[in-house]
């Protein structure tokens, strides 16, 4: 009977703690990649690098108009600065060479902190544009706080010139972007991998997957005739050979799977008659014989080895059981518990 439960939540988490120095690469690489795709976006955009104008003004507000500090901020002065008050002044003052449109664009406002303090940003793809563009704004302003009550001045204090764009070739924010993409990419297809149940990490899978009794598991590498889990599997096996003459080893990979789990047997030195363990060339056996399906460990195989055994019983086969084989010994250790019974 196929036993139904939930998520092994145990397994999926040794399964993330097995996969850390793998997700620890990722991660890297992750980060190297967004810095790297910012470097490149950088150096694509450094050879359309802009020149920029910041002059920072003084509004000194007039006496009894306290109320106007309230609604002159950045939208209000981004606003303001694009009218015929102060843009149709510049535009007189730099004559029919320059594009309304263009030289609006070129300007961007900003209130940082106090409002009594205005940042005027200027950027161009030409440096004496940039240069004359920012003069007449100058010029511009000035006559707008003189003629307007809520000011009484309103003046350069701080003029850091026309300098071009410097471009920020590393960010943190691009590399921890790449980061996380990657590591939830990776994070996201280790889950989908193991809750799809397309991959067999304990004996516990198998029986619910396939349906058939775990006679055992045998490690990758590292096998000891003492250890616990090769003991019990070598117990399973001579309980077999009790029953039947005969054992098949069935498989999804031709024979290669069953072929590595005879090689770690027999270097094994189990007390076990290997030569009576034959490959499943042909799906029908003897009476006196079964069949014991051989399922790797951690990897896509669940439909494969579920197509071979039903082909196995609609043959007459007779299915005995299944063993887990070239199982992680530190994933089994940490999963069962190194030295405890499983």
């Amino acid at each position: 009977m196929i036993i139904r439960q939930g998520i092994d939540s145990k397994a999926l988490l040794v399964t993330f703690i097995r996969a850390l120095p793998r997700l620890i690469v990722i991660i890297v690489a992750g980060a190297v990649f967004g810095s790297g795709l910012h470097c490149l976006i950088t150096f694509y955009r450094s050879a359309k690098a802009m020149f920029v104008s910041e002059t920072e003004y003084y509004i000194d507000f007039a006496d009894g108009r306290l109320e106007a500090k309230d609604y002159y901020n950045d939208f209000t002065w981004n606003d303001v600065i694009a009218t015929d008050l102060i843009l149709g002044r510049m535009m007189m003052e730099l004559g029919p060479d320059y594009d309304r449109m263009t030289v609006k664009q070129m300007m961007k406002a900003d209130i940082l902190s106090d409002v009594r303090y205005l940042t005027i940003t200027i950027k161009g793809r030409d440096a004496n544009q940039v240069s004359a563009v920012s003069n007449a704004f100058e010029h511009a302003i000035s006559e707008f706080g003189k003629s307007k009550d809520e000011f009484d001045l309103i003046y350069k204090i701080e003029d850091n010139g026309v300098y071009r764009e410097q471009l920020v070739w590393f960010v943190w924010r691009a590399a921890l972007l790449g980061a996380v993409i990657f590591a939830g990419t990776a994070v996201f297809l280790i889950t989908l991998a193991f809750v799809t149940g397309d991959r067999f990490y304990t004996k516990t899978d198998v029986m619910k997957y396939l349906g058939l009794p775990a006679v055992g598991l045998l490690y990758r590498s590292g096998n000891e005739k003492t250890g616990l889990q090769e003991r019990r599997l070598i117990e399973g096996l001579k309980a077999l050979f009790d029953k039947y003459k005969k054992i098949y080893l069935l498989d999804g990979t031709d024979g290669r799977d069953a072929e590595c789990f005879l090689r770690e047997l027999v270097s094994l030195g189990a007390d076990v008659d290997c030569e009576t363990m034959l490959l499943c060339e042909q799906y029908h056996t003897e009476e006196s014989a079964a069949i014991l399906v051989i399922v790797p460990f951690g990897k896509v195989y669940r439909e494969k080895i579920t197509d071979e055994i039903n082909n196995a019983v609609m043959h007459g086969g007779t299915i005995a059981g299944a063993v887990l084989t070239e199982c992680d010994k530190s994933w089994v250790d940490m999963y069962y518990g190194k030295g405890v019974k499983a």
